[in-house]
């Protein structure tokens, strides 16, 4: 605590008496300067003068001191004064007949011409001197003032980390106009900010980069911002099932080995919390239900919701019996089995807008057929997101396991820039991504807006480890402490040795003085409220390997909008005829040519680890008041992008099927909506005709008759 309180007379007291001080101090600096450079001025003048002189010369001055010391010290103008001349001769010479001669004043004024000369250039030497000893005080106060670096992180200007990054090859990413290094793309990047800080900002500037060099990406979007400027019809692809240009998509179209089916069950039931127990039955239950369904050549998304989410208890323990689904679900244990099937129903939401399809887009398959540069962009509304947040993540999960099943190759580069990480449930990819992806070529760009929102999502542990798996950080503003507590760790520490500097002051003026002293200390580089006072677009960037951290100012970005951002879709998925998964038609019109990334649901692994194929099927649609009719037309409507399309009105499918069933009687077996309401197979061969109109998921529960011919 202060001697004098904060009032007026003890600020103007402290203020005074520090100032005295410093003007005390700096006069004596400047006085013993002025008095050292005095004294070297002469000295040095009377030494180059003494060498400059003759010897002749010299010696006469000193027989003229003598005489001037006798004249007019003693008193004595009659004094001798022994004088040798130039020849050797010696003379004695009273003191004021030599002090009168002619050669004495020849003397004096060699004497005063040297001394002018000689003076003048020791006075320019002395003043440049003068000026090193200002400059060297300088440079050693302030290196006193100021602290020494020893160890660790350190900072640098923007053009400083550009010229050390000079002789390396650049990439297609950059960040406050610094090129990122090429070999450092696949090494992951971490961006970091709260909302309105620049974060899509930059993430606009590494796609233009991405596309500029014709590179592929995966692009998660909740904002359609991505869509509008980036987004090329008929090239890449759009997944959402509340978007019109949206692909199609079944969950069978990425199960080409038998084991993808427990990847995509891990992707779409999170984890239990503190009991695991209902997340790793649902998963072996959902993974025992889509099994069967391959054996039964019924691989549609709404015969999976039925089984799941619209069936009673004894239904689905009856599909899943004799599978490894009957270790988690059975008729006996009533109240585990029905939590198990709550647990399906509330993360299969979103299937019920996917459209039963035989041909859609595999996200294996685009993955690693690299012959274009197409983007995959898996986009989201904000009220959309509760809804498709399973299925969304199971998407990308599949992606970047698909990465990582490619050839090795560091050259390929295919990024993963998914933005509000935490918007997602738990990849279970992700990590295994970040640490192996870069043989593979996957470049993961992650981003968040705060840190405990990645830690609810991932754990305390897990989510240390995505972001540590991250090489180069971008860190803008946090609005939180935890999440600028965080960055301030990783941007790293620094040891150094501190100059601390302390005035006491008195009324004697003994008293006053400065303190000086130097302490070592490990501070962080960046501390977390200067990364919390940040102003826009501006922040940090780390890329760790021994290279500075930068504070970088980034420009705001106009792009051109070429696409709309999302384009609704006013209809839910669309639902074939339970009786289409078995029809055989013979149909006239020619097959048409297809996508290689867009697949038939065949061939699949059924559980008995056999490669089975699907039947072909023949649509044909008559009005719904018409009786089934023998000339109907074929129903080829596979209008719109990616071989979407939507009825435009309710229209009824005929489905003809002719099989050759075995000799045996098949006992009745009812399902509910969405399937085939009765099967009734009997020995010989049998003619099934079944009538329905289209439906979309849930609005319909009739079951639809059979009839047998």
């Amino acid at each position: 605590m202060s001697i004098f309180r904060n009032d007026t007379l003890g600020s103007w007291t402290r203020g005074g008496q520090a100032t005295v001080h410093n003007v005390r101090m700096t006069t004596q600096v400047f006085k013993q300067s002025a008095l050292a450079g005095l004294v070297l001025w002469v000295l040095l003048t009377l030494w180059l003068v003494y060498e400059v002189l003759h010897q002749t010369t010299r010696i006469l001055l000193g027989k003229m001191a003598e005489a001037w010391f006798q004249l007019y010290v003693v008193g004595s103008p009659s004094s001798p004064v022994l004088f040798t001349a130039p020849g050797g001769r010696q003379y004695w010479v009273r003191a004021d007949e030599l002090l009168r001669s002619g050669i004495a004043r020849d003397a004096a004024g060699e004497l005063l011409y040297s001394l002018k000369l000689v003076g003048s250039c020791t006075a320019i030497f002395v003043l440049i001197m003068l000026f090193a000893a200002w400059y060297y005080f300088t440079v050693s106060g302030r290196g006193l003032g100021s602290n020494q670096f020893l160890r660790g992180a350190s900072f640098a200007t923007v053009r400083q980390l550009r010229r050390r990054l000079r002789g390396m090859a650049k990439g297609c990413l950059s960040v406050g106009g610094i090129a990122i290094p090429a070999a450092y793309e696949p090494e992951h990047i971490l961006l970091s900010g709260a909302p309105g800080t620049g974060k899509t900002n930059i993430l606009h500037a590494m796609l233009e980069g991405i596309r500029k060099e014709g590179k592929r990406a995966i692009v998660y979007d909740t904002a359609g911002t991505f869509v509008e400027r980036f987004y090329r019809p008929g090239r890449d692809i759009i997944l959402n099932p509340f978007d019109t240009r949206s692909a199609r998509w079944s969950p069978w179209f990425d199960v080409p080995l038998d084991y993808h089916y427990d990847q995509i069950a891990e992707s779409v039931v999170p984890d239990g919390g503190k009991d695991p127990f209902w997340a790793k039955s649902a998963r072996g239950t959902l993974v025992a239900v889509m099994r069967t369904l391959v054996h039964q050549d019924r691989m549609r998304v709404s015969a999976l919701l039925d089984i799941i989410t619209r069936s009673g208890l004894k239904i689905l323990a009856q599909f899943v019996e004799n599978t490894d689904g009957a270790a988690f679900v059975s008729a006996e244990g009533e109240r585990t089995s029905a939590g198990i099937q709550a647990e399906l129903a509330s993360v299969l939401r979103g299937f019920r807008y996917l459209d039963d399809t035989d041909e859609g887009l595999s996200i294996r398959d685009w993955v690693t057929i690299e012959e274009d540069d197409s983007w995959l962009f898996i986009t989201v509304k904000a009220d959309q997101l509760p809804t498709l947040r399973p299925l969304i993540t199971m998407w990308l999960d599949i992606a970047i396991n698909a990465i990582m099943s490619m050839a090795p190759d560091q050259q390929r580069r295919l990024f993963c820039v998914i933005d509000e990480l935490p918007s997602l449930q738990r990849l279970p990819s992700l990590s295994d991504f970040l640490a192996r992806a870069r043989k593979y070529g996957g470049c993961g760009i992650l981003g968040f807006q705060s840190y405990p929102q990645l830690e609810a999502t991932y754990g305390r542990q897990e989510a240390a480890a995505l972001t540590g798996y991250c090489s180069t950080w971008i860190a803008l503003r946090a609005n939180d402490t935890p999440t600028a507590r965080h960055i301030s760790d990783n941007l790293g520490q620094v040891e150094q040795v501190e100059a601390n500097e302390g005035m006491s002051y008195g009324v004697n003026d003994m008293r006053d003085g400065v303190n000086l002293s130097r302490v070592q200390v490990t501070r962080p580089l960046v501390m977390p409220t200067e990364i919390v006072n940040l102003p826009n677009l501006t922040g940090y960037l780390r890329f760790g390997r021994d290279l500075p951290v930068v504070r970088f100012t980034d420009r705001y970005r106009h792009g051109r909008l070429l696409e709309p951002a999302y384009i609704d879709r006013a209809a839910p998925g669309i639902r074939l005829d339970a009786a289409s998964e078995e029809a055989a038609c013979q149909t006239t019109h020619q097959p048409r040519r297809r996508n290689p990334l867009f697949r038939r649901s065949s061939p699949m692994v059924n559980p008995r680890g056999l490669i089975g194929t699907r039947r072909k099927k023949s649509l044909r649609r008559t009005p719904v008041s018409s009786a089934p009719a023998v000339n109907a037309v074929p129903f080829v409507s596979r209008g719109g992008p990616m071989g979407r399309s939507d009825p435009p009105t309710l229209h009824s499918l005929i489905i003809h099927e002719r099989t050759s069933c075995h000799a045996q009687n098949y006992s009745q077996q009812r399902f509910p909506t969405g399937s085939c309401a009765t099967f009734a197979r009997a020995k010989g061969s049998c003619h099934r005709t079944a009538q329905r109109p289209y439906r979309y998921g849930g609005e319909d529960d009739r079951h639809w008759p059979i009839q047998a011919v």
